[in-house]
């Protein structure tokens, strides 16, 4: 088919390295439902596989298994494939130690096949696969937006048809699969610790403590309000305030100047402040399919504070979606707080002189009772192809795979590189539990484009870049195709084979 995957054995400190930000331009994301739960803090405090697996026993005789995996400049793959050998670095050989492991267990042999493909053709490079019956793939890990579309068209194998998953085990993200799928109770895309682009493709929002310290004090007062739940969008404002410098002395705001906020623009930089919230935009019926059920009043609520901090003067949106720039904004020194920036972005920021902390989205106000964390659209995730001719066989490795990633890698990663190996203060590691904590998957975000009239986003980011009071007129305009799109969503599914 194509070359053989190679991964680099590269240290862990290159391998966190994230080129630039996927822009999905206005076919954008949404806010968070109401209901949204944590993908399980238990997969990160596992160090032990269960004393009894529906995997025991089982033995495929050697098989090859045979995985289509993303290789992108802002993938994960890295964290799947692991090195050919031991590196001496601790996150690289626990993966090559799992992988080593689940192959002896299971009597399988891993082969790769990578692939590069555009975050906006996905649907289409898996569409093509199982339309032309190939059994080439029996796991395929690509971008999650890509393959929603694949799982409408149910070209993906349920897993509930499958004989070896077992979602009460340690490492899967429950909650997450339950939220991505088009019907409660059956999931076609796969998430849990073993597809570790999820974790590091998740937002949250990093601060200067050095800055902090000059403006206003001890820098850790921050993170006691995160602990206090007083850390809300109203908090971030006051913050931004005062704290534009004009530092070229040219007389008008530019990049060279001071800033207590920059963000990546006024476009996809919008999804994790309005996905982030408790703001209820959908709900799903008694038949477990997805209908519009938006809290207007709530969801203006929130518009007004997103506004209040986008357009505070302190903030610069002038970077656009050019991460690079952003991010060397933020090393030089010259703002207080980055937005746009994910978890696999720290490394990033290493080379900073002046202290660094992180922190989740703030919350809508203190009656959200729990921090939410949205992750990038593009985040990679797995799933069975329907021609997979021996999809049990497929389940088996991906679960056993992920037992041991919430057993061995998942510990190793979240403990040790990203709670001690990378922080620089005593509370950073409790905020990385809390953003962890808030993770779930976002039906509005990855389904909201196609099927929903960009409601979910458009409602906020239309009027945020006009400057506009309020949302309800593009809401109203909007919500009659967003209703009809979400029932042609459960039609299309029904009808699908």
């Amino acid at each position: 088919m194509s070359t053989a995957y190679r991964t680099s054995t590269a240290l862990l400190s290159a391998a966190i390295l994230i080129g630039t930000l996927a822009s999905c331009g206005e076919s954008a994301q949404t806010s968070a439902p109401a209901q949204t739960s944590a993908p399980s803090a238990d997969a990160a405090e596992t160090t032990e596989a269960p004393e009894t697996s529906i995997l025991d026993g089982v033995d495929f005789g050697g098989a090859d298994f045979r995985i289509s995996m993303s290789d992108t400049d802002i993938s994960s793959a890295e964290f799947l494939v692991g090195p050919e050998e031991l590196t001496g670095d601790i996150v690289n050989d626990a993966v090559f130690q799992r992988n080593m492991d689940v192959e002896d267990r299971l009597n399988v042999k891993f082969r790769y096949t990578a692939t590069n493909v555009e975050w906006s053709k996905v649907a289409d490079y898996v569409r093509k696969l199982v339309l032309s019956g190939s059994d080439d793939f029996d796991l395929i890990v690509n971008d999650q937006r890509g393959m929603s579309t694949d799982a409408v068209e149910k070209l993906l194998r349920k897993a509930e048809d499958c004989a070896y998953f077992d979602f009460t085990t340690p490492g899967w993200w429950v909650s997450y699969m339950d939220d991505l799928s088009i019907k409660s109770g059956e999931t076609y895309l796969l998430v849990g610790d073993y597809f570790m682009d999820v974790l590091r493709r998740s937002h949250l929002i990093y601060y200067n403590r050095t800055m902090y310290e000059n403006l206003y004090g001890d820098p850790d007062a921050i993170y006691s309000e995160v602990l206090d739940h007083t850390w809300t969008y109203d908090s971030l404002a006051k913050k931004i305030e005062n704290t534009y410098i004009d530092l070229d002395g040219n007389g008008k705001a530019s990049k060279d100047d001071q800033y207590g906020l920059i963000i990546g623009g006024v476009g996809g930089s919008i999804f994790p402040w309005v996905y982030g919230t408790d703001c209820r935009t959908y709900s799903r019926d008694e038949e477990g399919y997805p209908q519009l059920d938006f809290d207007l009043e709530r969801a203006q609520k929130l518009y007004e504070k997103v506004f209040n901090c986008f357009y505070a003067e302190g903030t610069s949106t002038k970077f656009g979606e050019n991460a690079k720039d952003l991010h060397e904004k933020f090393i030089s020194g010259t703002a207080l707080f980055i937005s746009t920036a994910e978890i696999a972005q720290f490394e990033n920021f290493r080379a900073m002189e002046d202290d660094i902390g992180l922190l989740p989205y703030p919350l809508l106000d203190e009656q959200q009772q729990d921090y939410h964390t949205v992750v990038h659209d593009t985040a990679e995730v797995g799933a069975i192809p329907l021609t997979a001719a021996n999809y049990d066989m497929a389940s088996a490795v991906v679960q056993a795979l992920n037992e041991a990633t919430a057993a061995s890698v998942t510990p190793t990663y979240y403990e040790t590189a990203l709670k001690i190996k990378y922080v620089r203060d005593d509370y950073s590691a409790q905020m990385i539990d809390i953003i962890h904590d808030g993770i779930s998957g976002l039906f509005t975000l990855i389904y909201g484009g196609a099927w929903a009239n960009d409601i979910f986003t458009w409602a906020f980011l239309q009027p945020l870049q006009k400057k506009g009071d309020s949302i309800a007129s593009e809401y109203e305009k909007r919500a009659p195709q967003a209703i009809a799109g979400l029932e042609n969503l459960r039609e299309t599914y029904d009808s699908a084979q």
